[in-house]
């Protein structure tokens, strides 16, 4: 009895998912609840901030190329409590000392209603950053709220050094009525 309640526990952080359900025809649901598992699964400091965060922005894949000048480019939806309310973008331009490319998830937890809010409205943006990719190994972030807002990042492939300056541009369209 003891051995299956144990191998039960094991097993349980392996399967979770996320708490809204995708519907699989829709790609950028399908790959965000597939990165939503992910985080939770290969980034266990994250399910505090699922268990405690008011919503949450996923961006799934984001494409990453710099040699001294970079960018940026993803696309994901946003989550509050268990529904997705919209889409978002993510642009970035890059200045520094940089080279490589990279593929990696991000999610971006908002504490509460007002940090959500004002992610709604286009204002949030990061500056700076430093780090160095190899393959799928790396995982960064914040490691706790600044501002209402945490920032996780995982690897999903490439090879990038970097210290640079950054722009960073969201932005968020509601779902309409009819989605």
């Amino acid at each position: 009895m003891k051995l299956i309640v144990l191998v039960c526990l094991v097993a349980l952080p392996s399967i979770a998912v996320a708490d809204w359900a995708a519907d699989p025809s829709d790609k950028i649901r399908a790959k965000a609840s597939a990165a939503v598992e992910a985080f939770r699964e290969n980034v266990p400091r994250t399910e505090p901030f699922f268990a405690q965060a008011y919503g949450y922005a996923i961006y799934p894949s984001i494409t990453r190329i710099g040699f001294g000048f970079g960018g940026a480019y993803g696309k994901g939806i946003v989550v509050a409590g268990d529904t997705v309310t919209g889409h978002t973008r993510y642009w970035q331009f890059t200045s520094g000392i940089q080279a490589g490319a990279k593929n990696f998830s991000m999610i971006i937890f908002f504490r509460d209603k007002e940090a959500l809010e004002y992610f709604q409205q286009g204002k949030t943006q990061f500056m700076g950053q430093s780090g160095v990719a190899l393959g799928t190994l790396g995982a960064a972030g914040t490691p706790g709220y600044n501002e209402g807002v945490a920032v996780v990042t995982m690897t999903k492939l490439g090879l990038m050094g970097e210290f640079t300056v950054s722009g960073a541009k969201f932005s968020y369209a509601p779902l309409q009525i009819s989605e």
